[in-house]
């Protein structure tokens, strides 16, 4: 079942390096391996959370890196799901549809 409206992963982030550890961009950014750019655009939610990035936050953070994949993959779900009707108006069913075998 999908979360109801779930966070930006990148909100997350943002509490946990910015806020928690009281980091600046720039330090987080150095603490991680990646520059200041790439960190500001994801805590900021202009970008996700990649499976090299999940790895990076849970050596840095001592979390398990799926729990990063599956924050973005939550919100990316719930995301596409709103455009749900639309789309049903332009996909067409496909009859007669037998898997391989």
């Amino acid at each position: 079942m999908l979360m109801h409206n779930p966070p930006h992963p990148g909100r997350l982030v943002r509490r946990m390096l910015i806020e928690g550890a009281a980091l600046s961009v720039s330090d987080a950014a150095k603490a991680l391996g990646i520059g200041r750019v790439t960190l500001s655009k994801l805590i900021n939610e202009k970008s996700g959370i990649s499976p090299e990035m999940a790895v990076r936050l849970s050596i840095a953070l001592n979390t398990s890196s799926e729990m990063w994949i599956n924050m973005q993959s939550m919100y990316d779900l719930w995301q596409a799901e709103k455009k749900r009707s639309k789309l049903r108006l332009r996909i067409k069913k496909i009859k007669n549809y037998k898997a391989a075998a």
